[in-house]
């Protein structure tokens, strides 16, 4: 993964940097249809399309395009598709993203519409704020997770180790030498893995971004942490990055699903997806902890409406039945996290399925180990440890940097991604 890659994906990057305010120009659906696009899994494909179906049948006449995809790629279109105008109706967000495009003037400002067909009346504050930007309601929150650790309980059997509920980081890479042989790694390699890494930042009292947008964390912190990976790595304790990068895109590419490793980091809301994909049993664990709470309820992806679009009140409407009538939220469960709405919540747990039911006592079980929502991030922040962080960690792995080269190199790449 050497220069040309780094250059492919800044270049795609690029789209991104020329949103500006391309996504007010017009765009959207033509007439009273809309374009519905997300990210995900198979499971969620399928779940989606069932809550669509249902809204059709309370809305009847309405037309519905779906553009989903899994995450790779879903970002370059999507900034490509704003810059041209012509932006999906209803969008998939994530919260490091949200900011982005906020501020860009992308998105439609849902602020009037609050009590006035979009009802967040079921929503906790906390959960409602998640979607705000500069004092403004850019998205409603489609689902609550947190950061969870994913285990494969069979391949941990097989090896006669037992997952402690909780441990230390360094606990964690010992526990990943006990569990590698046979071709299996004990962990993926979780270095690149963006909440892996902002989680390990909050227990040492530490955040991805200052209130002012600049990074809050210095070239000895990704040091550290860039050789505690690399020591699991030449172990044999986690997965080198030729295997790793057979986990790119989304949860059925992931190592625990294709029982290459026997943990992996990922969002609560997945445990559905990942109990789908495998025989094995599933279970989740909280993080390895530090001197303080790492991990947080995070909105799991939202909902925005584009600004441009041609049919607001459409739009409003369906985001509105996703989150708010339970005919039609029910149909999708769990999988993008907890249901935000207390209601909604309360009517599926009652029906959530045994993998469902395993979502809502981990979210309940962290309840007193969770610190508050990290602040919107800045522009540029979803390409830096989503993209950038993978591509340095890739090349370290590869030994074409060392680590103070790759170091170097993510510094460097975030004084030209950060805006």
């Amino acid at each position: 993964m050497g220069d040309l890659s780094r250059r492919g994906f800044l270049q795609a990057g690029a789209g991104a940097a020329s949103l500006a305010l391309a996504g007010c120009a017009g765009g959207g659906s033509q007439g009273a249809g809309l374009q519905f696009a997300w990210w995900g899994s198979t499971a969620r494909h399928a779940a989606t399309q069932k809550a669509i179906d249902a809204f059709k049948k309370k809305k009847p006449g309405t037309q519905i395009k779906t553009q989903f995809s899994g995450w790779d790629g879903y970002w370059e279109k999507l900034a490509t598709q704003t810059a041209g105008g012509n932006a999906p109706d209803v969008i998939q967000m994530d919260y490091s993203y949200l900011a982005e495009y906020a501020r860009r003037g992308s998105l439609l400002d849902l602020g009037p519409y609050v009590g006035k067909g979009l009802d967040l009346s079921g929503f906790e504050p906390g959960v409602v704020d998640a979607g705000k930007i500069d004092g403004k309601q850019y998205a409603v929150n489609f689902g609550i997770n947190s950061v969870a650790l994913m285990v494969n309980k069979t391949l941990a059997a097989e090896r006669g180790v037992e997952v402690p509920g909780t441990f230390t980081w360094p606990e964690y890479g010992e526990l990943a030498g006990k569990l590698a042989g046979k071709g299996v790694f004990g962990t993926e390699d979780g270095a690149q893995d963006g909440g892996a890494l902002e989680t390990w930042l909050l227990e040492r009292g530490k955040m991805f971004f200052t209130a002012d947008g600049r990074l809050a964390y210095d070239e000895n912190d990704l040091k550290e942490w860039f050789t505690f990976w690399d020591g699991l790595r030449k172990s044999g304790a986690a997965a080198p990055p030729d295997v790793q990068a057979t986990a790119a895109g989304d949860v059925q590419n992931s190592l625990v699903a294709t029982r290459r490793a026997v943990m992996d980091f990922a969002w609560s809301n997945q445990v559905t997806a990942y109990v789908s994909l495998t025989k094995d049993e599933i279970g989740v664990h909280t993080l390895p902890t530090g001197d303080k709470p790492g991990q947080y309820y995070k909105p799991s992806m939202l909902l925005t409406i584009s600004a441009g679009t041609k049919a607001k009140d459409a739009a409003v409407a369906l985001v509105n039945a996703l989150v708010a009538d339970a005919d039609v939220a029910a149909q999708l469960g769990s999988e993008r996290g907890i249901p935000p709405a207390a209601p909604i919540r309360a009517a599926l747990r009652l029906k959530a399925s045994p993998s469902e039911q395993l979502v809502y006592a981990y979210i309940d079980s962290i309840e007193d180990q969770v610190g508050p929502l990290p602040p919107p991030q800045p522009l540029g922040a979803g390409e830096l440890h989503n993209k950038v962080l993978t591509n340095v960690n890739q090349q370290i792995g590869f030994g074409k940097l060392t680590i103070d080269q790759g170091v170097s190199r993510f510094f460097e790449e975030a004084g030209r991604v950060l805006k």
